[in-house]
């Protein structure tokens, strides 16, 4: 085991357990570990954003961005059970292909597909793991995560990057990504995150053939996924 991970979580740990608005001394004496010692790891823990130190005393407390790391409410199982009614309502309601995607890493996977009663249907694979890039579930994961933006974009040039920075942007401020046949020629999709924690947990969307799925139905279409999520929560 490496000693130094073991301290930064016996640290953190200490400090939810024990009112979360610690002494440096109290840390020090609770887990035998040097005064100094633990001031490092406080220091190092407060500038990444962890921990932040009290106003007016010299003690410390765990702020939101620890809520980050939590994913236990996200599980897939639980994502797919959530979902399901949904996404099937939603194809109903809009004669097109739903879907349930969840990251993994620099790619992403669709975890649940239903499919609309109509002749000419989209195929989508369940299982497999797809690229980020010129997708518009791609296009969420990357422009809630600035980290996975720079992978995904390391081999780019310059004016490619700055392009696309802009997009990512906008799909932040409008709330939803679209894809205009840039993955699949004569495809049209539209993607809306949900969000846990500020972060992208999954993603609903719709795709459908570009010649009936217009961009005035895709933009019409984001605004129904994102009402069909904010009754999920009521």
């Amino acid at each position: 085991m490496i000693q130094s991970v073991k301290k930064t979580f016996d640290i953190l740990e200490y400090m939810a357990a024990n009112g979360n608005l610690v002494r440096l001394q109290d840390i020090a004496e609770a887990l035998c570990i040097q005064p100094t010692t633990v001031h490092n790891f406080l220091a190092s823990l407060k500038q990444l954003g962890y921990i932040e130190q009290d106003e007016l005393t010299p003690r410390y407390r765990l702020t939101a961005k620890i809520n980050t790391l939590d994913f236990s409410r996200a599980s897939i199982h639980k994502l797919r059970s959530d979902f399901k009614p949904l996404l099937e309502t939603l194809a109903e309601q809009t004669g097109e292909t739903a879907y349930l995607a969840v990251q993994m890493g620099s790619y992403f996977r669709y975890e649940w597909i239903c499919e609309p009663n109509r002749t000419i249907r989209i195929s989508l694979d369940m299982g497999r793991e797809y690229e980020m890039q010129h997708t518009a579930i791609g296009k969420l994961f990357m422009a809630y995560s600035p980290q996975l933006a720079g992978v995904i974009q390391r081999n780019l040039d310059p004016e490619t990057i700055t392009k696309q920075q802009v997009e990512l942007s906008q799909i932040v401020a409008n709330g939803y990504a679209l894809d205009l046949e840039e993955y699949e020629k004569e495809l049209h999709c539209v993607a809306v995150p949900y969000l846990c924690s500020g972060r992208v947990v999954a993603v609903i969307g719709l795709s459908g053939p570009a010649y009936r799925f217009d961009v005035t139905r895709l933009h019409q279409s984001a605004e129904i996924i994102r009402n069909a999520l904010r009754s999920l929560h009521k």
